[in-house]
Formats: C-alpha cells, sequence, structure tokens
C-alpha cells in the first residue's frame, strides 16, 4: 500500500476510504505495471488520481462526460502532460487495445448499464491488460453511515440526495462481492481476489466529510488557510505544514485516528469498498445493444 505517495500529494485528506483505495491503487498499478504504461481513468472526475499516476511515472489519461469535474480534471492533467477527454464510460472515444490499464473507481454504482462500461474498458485493453474497480460494499458498517444503515433495515428506502445521503449518495446500487465478479466475467474479464476496506470509521463520517464538508469547501465558507496545503478539493496551494489552530486537522486527526483500527491486517466482513484486480481475456465478446 502506497500511502506515502497519496500521503505527500493529499496530507490533510478527511475520507479515509479515498485514502486507503488511492493507496491499493497505487500499489497495484506499481507492482503490475511497466514505467510509461498507459493508464486509462475511467470516470476520473476532479482528476484527483492524475498525479498520483504521475508519481508512479505512468502515462495518464482521463474520461468524464461531466463538465464541472471535468474542467479541474483537464487542468491538473495539462500541468502533467496528460489528457482528459469529454466521455462516458459507456461510449470510450478509443480505439481496441489503446490502453495497458484501466481504473473504474467509483463508478460502475453510479451507471444504469454497467456492464457496457465493463465492456467498453475491456475493449480498450490490451489482451491480458489491468483493470482496477473499486465499488461501495452494500454490506456497510453502521457507523460509516448510521442513517442509510437503520432506514435500510426498517426497509424504509435509503437516503440519495441531501446532507444525509451518506453511501448511497447518487448511487444507482451498491455491491457485494458476487455480484461484482458476475459483471467483470461477464464483461470478459478475470477477476481475482475480492479485498474489503475501511471497516471501522468515525461515526457519519461520509455524512461529515461529503454532506457537511462538501457544501462548506464549495460553498467557500471554509478559510483558505484551512482548505490549503492538501486538502483534496481545497485550494491548490503547495502542501506544506498545518497550523495547529486549524479544526479540519483536528477533524482529520481524529478519522485517522479511528481508522488506525483498519491497520489490524483483516479485510473480510462489513467495509466501506470492495476493491477487485482483474485480468482481460484474450478473446472479448461484444455486448448485445
Amino acid at each position: 500500500m502506497r500511502y506515502d505517495l497519496v500521503d505527500s500529494e493529499y496530507p490533510i485528506e478527511p475520507d479515509p476510504a479515498f485514502r486507503r483505495r488511492a493507496a491499493w491503487l497505487l500499489a497495484e498499478l506499481e507492482a503490475r505495471m511497466p514505467q510509461g504504461g498507459r493508464v486509462l481513468d475511467v470516470g476520473c472526475g476532479q482528476g484527483f488520481y492524475l498525479p498520483l499516476y504521475a508519481r508512479l511515472g505512468l502515462t495518464a489519461t482521463g474520461a468524464e462526460p461531466d463538465a464541472l469535474p471535468r474542467t479541474e480534471a483537464a487542468r491538473k492533467a495539462a500541468a502533467l502532460g496528460f489528457a482528459v477527454v469529454d466521455a462516458p464510460a459507456e461510449r470510450l472515444p478509443f480505439a481496441d487495445a489503446s490502453f495497458d490499464a484501466a481504473v473504474m473507481s467509483e463508478v460502475l454504482e453510479h451507471l444504469a448499464d454497467p456492464g457496457l462500461a465493463l465492456a467498453e474498458a475491456a475493449r480498450v485493453l490490451v489482451p491480458g491488460g489491468l483493470l482496477l474497480v473499486t465499488v461501495p460494499h452494500a454490506d456497510y458498517p453502521f457507523a460509516w453511515d448510521p442513517v442509510n444503515w437503520l432506514a435500510e433495515r426498517l426497509r424504509i428506502g435509503p437516503v440519495r440526495t441531501g446532507l444525509f445521503a451518506g453511501i448511497w449518495a447518487n448511487h444507482e446500487r451498491l455491491y457485494r462481492p458476487g455480484a461484482l465478479c458476475d459483471q467483470m466475467t461477464a464483461a470478459g474479464f478475470q477477476p481475482g481476489r475480492v479485498v474489503h476496506q475501511t471497516r471501522w470509521a468515525l461515526p457519519f463520517t461520509h455524512n461529515i466529510v461529503y454532506g457537511l464538508g462538501r457544501a462548506l469547501l464549495e460553498g467557500g465558507l471554509l478559510p483558505k488557510s484551512w482548505t490549503s496545503g492538501g486538502l483534496r478539493g481545497g485550494d491548490s496551494a503547495t502542501p506544506g505544514p498545518q497550523s495547529a489552530l486549524n479544526p479540519v486537522a483536528w477533524g482529520v486527526g481524529l478519522i485517522r485516528l479511528v481508522d488506525r483500527l483498519n491497520d489490524d491486517g483483516r479485510d473480510d466482513g462489513p467495509s466501506q469498498n470492495l476493491c477487485v484486480v482483474a485480468l482481460r481475456s484474450g478473446e472479448i465478446t461484444p455486448p448485445v445493444v
């Protein structure tokens, strides 16, 4: 796990699940990809992974259909010598076998037809090419999202929008290991072991980070002195030491303290993320549209 690379780029990252899946992605890419390897980041959002790929000496391309995050991703890509294109996961504007690896991190749960997106990823990968997938786990821990955990057990349906949306925010589905691997296999991949990540969390972490925190950040309601120097999505100032009076750093410190429980070596049971490495099969059957 390459926490050192993640922490050097985002030293006050508030989301422990992002930090863990980013470190996992980097470790897998480093172990399996040559220098200069071609990586496609499908649904790259604001391009948070792009500078991390550069740290490994990889060549990256991002695909993102949403104009607002794509603008920020394109800014990051230009500084790194990468490219970001306007394209949905289901219709990638690349020739067959264009990439050595593809990353689909927190993407499949948003799509109406994840099978089509996986088939497109298979098409643009070389035979034997690498696919790295992360998705939210349907069996998530109570502390990560207490509101939806209780709502699902009371059979009143998940909260998908607003401050209390939690893990279900704008998602079509959550995943269990069997369903995820079945989708990947049907699209022409050979999935490996499913890794369960982030079993322990400070209560309401998702709501704090992506509900309240994002609203304050995007609304410009937090002083730049609190959000610069390495907060993902914050001011892009050069990372540096954080003031002892910064309450954002205090909150991150508390979240990290609880997150240390996840260093126990276990990766089963309820968790926030499922992570899978898969290889593209030699022969790909085009999807029926």
